[in-house]
């Protein structure tokens, strides 16, 4: 979906009020299962929807105004989705990773089996050793929502950075300042934390900007990509399904 003045209206409308960008894999028969259970915690707030997958969903969804369909507001965060697909993510994937850090909202993993998918960029992980209940969920999901817009900012800024760098050193001293500040916010989530490797991940901090710079492509990227390349806080909503 190319972006147009209307998407960008529609996209000032939205930003405020989003609560997180919704991940499936819509080959998954059971992905309908946490879109509803989505549906139930977030009755007066909106969750965005990615260009690709929203063809995926009936339009009954759209018309209780809890799910919108996202879109790009400018051109240059479309080509940067096209990048991260050339790089190797499902192009389903590559849009909720741009748009989530876009509209500065956590993704919401709603099909635990594409973690696979996000693997090589992901740099830290919050787990969990016991079942959560729904006021743990409640608190965390906003906590989640905290994480991204409390460091955005920074991750932009640093995404600068990288971007005008031209030394492999610099650019990895860029990639290792991001992966601090991701493990210095794993201390919001003390309340259901453990560290025993048995844990379920209830959480993934997952950076696009190493993940391209890991594949080669870091003499890719532009400054208009910056707003794109926040690390982004994914919720494995799997669990609670």
């Amino acid at each position: 979906m190319e972006p147009s003045p209307v998407f960008f209206t529609s996209y000032v409308k939205l930003v405020k009020n989003l609560r997180g960008v919704v991940l499936f894999d819509p080959g998954d028969q059971g992905f309908i299962k946490g879109i509803e259970w989505l549906s139930k915690r977030f009755h007066y707030r909106n969750l965005g929807i990615p260009p690709n997958l929203s063809s995926y969903l009936g339009r009954e969804y759209f018309e209780k105004k809890v799910f919108r369909k996202l879109s790009y507001p400018v051109k240059p965060l479309a080509e940067l989705s096209h990048l991260l697909v050339e790089a190797g993510l499902p192009v389903f994937v590559s849009e909720a990773v741009v748009l989530s850090s876009v509209y500065i909202s956590p993704l919401l993993l709603v099909s635990g089996g594409l973690a696979k998918e996000l693997e090589e960029g992901i740099i830290g992980t919050v787990r969990v050793c016991r079942t959560l209940n729904l006021k743990d969920w409640k608190l965390h999901l906003r906590i989640a929502d905290y994480s991204i817009l409390d460091f955005y900012e920074e991750m932009v800024d640093l995404a600068i950075k990288y971007i005008n760098a031209r030394a492999e050193e610099s650019r990895v001293e860029v990639i290792d300042e991001r992966v601090k500040i991701a493990g210095k916010d794993m201390g919001r989530y003390w309340r259901i934390t453990c560290k025993e490797s048995s844990g379920k991940v209830f959480l993934y901090y997952y950076d696009p900007l190493k993940y391209l710079h890991d594949r080669g492509f870091g003499d890719r990227l532009v400054l208009e990509y910056a707003p794109g390349l926040s690390i982004i806080p994914v919720v494995n909503v799997s669990l609670a399904i």
